[in-house]
């Protein structure tokens, strides 16, 4: 494990509404509380304009490292919708004029899990750090866009309907950054497999424990996910207390990696 990180860039993004698939549904678009590593890595590549699963190797875990909290004071529900699709024949069907159209039902419905505030917005607090110093570099060109509001081909929380906004753009530098072997609290994300313990349980408290995609790798035909690790976070970004391993002190926060 590299413990060293050059640079750590931290934004905001918030928008009104989310979706975050889970990766293990089929029929019923169940949605993560959080966006997964992969959706992060998707919108920094959709800020630097990269083509459809060409951005994977850019963003490995050996070059970038990135974490994810639920900024503080966000109250996050879920709320399930019915979607009508059309069907996949449809395009077919118009463009050969047969009039078989006419004879099946071209919608089909789906139920899609959706993430809304209480209150106010749905926001995130991201952490991407540097590794190496090409990383880095491309580390300032994503800051150097975010700051110029340059969102190349958008962000989205999710889905391209769920548009989001980013502020509060900063960096940390290597000197305003360091690694801990251990910490009694965390203010992010944390792979279980960092967990030591937890404590101070309340009944304000609402712990989320998920298995969640974190790399994925591109094929021949489309792309494939590479690793999975369960992952536990507080539902409202509060501090969660206990025992934990390989974490990062940044400003004011202490937080947990993705990427162990």
């Amino acid at each position: 494990m590299n413990k060293n990180i050059l640079k750590i860039l931290k934004f905001k993004i918030y928008g009104k509404f989310a979706h975050f698939r889970k990766f293990y549904t089929n029929s019923s678009s169940l949605s993560y509380l959080i966006p997964p590593r992969t959706v992060v890595t998707g919108m920094l590549a959709s800020v630097m304009e990269c083509k459809r699963d060409s951005y994977y190797n850019l963003f490995s875990p050996e070059k970038i490292k990135i974490s994810v909290a639920v900024s503080s004071g966000t109250a996050i529900t879920k709320q399930m919708q019915s979607i009508n699709y059309l069907h996949f024949k449809y395009h077919n069907f118009l463009s050969k004029g047969t009039g078989e159209i006419k004879k099946l039902n071209m919608h089909s419905q789906c139920k899609l899990e959706l993430l809304l505030a209480r209150e106010g917005r749905i926001e995130y607090t991201v952490y991407v750090g540097a590794i190496s110093e090409d990383s880095a570099k491309f580390i300032d060109e994503i800051e150097k866009r975010l700051l110029e509001g340059n969102l190349g081909y958008g962000v989205y929380l999710g889905q391209r309907q769920f548009m989001a906004r980013v502020d509060n753009v900063q960096t940390y530098e290597a000197n305003k950054n360091s690694f801990m072997e251990s910490s009694d609290y965390v203010d992010s994300i944390c792979l279980e497999e960092n967990i030591s313990s937890i404590s101070g349980d309340s009944d304000d408290m609402h712990m989320i424990s998920d298995q969640m995609p974190v790399q994925m790798v591109s094929k021949q035909r489309g792309r494939e996910l590479q690793t999975v690790k369960r992952v536990l976070f507080e539902q409202s970004g509060k501090r969660i207390h206990g025992l934990f391993k390989n974490c990062y002190k940044v400003g004011e926060k202490i937080i947990s990696f993705y990427e162990g």
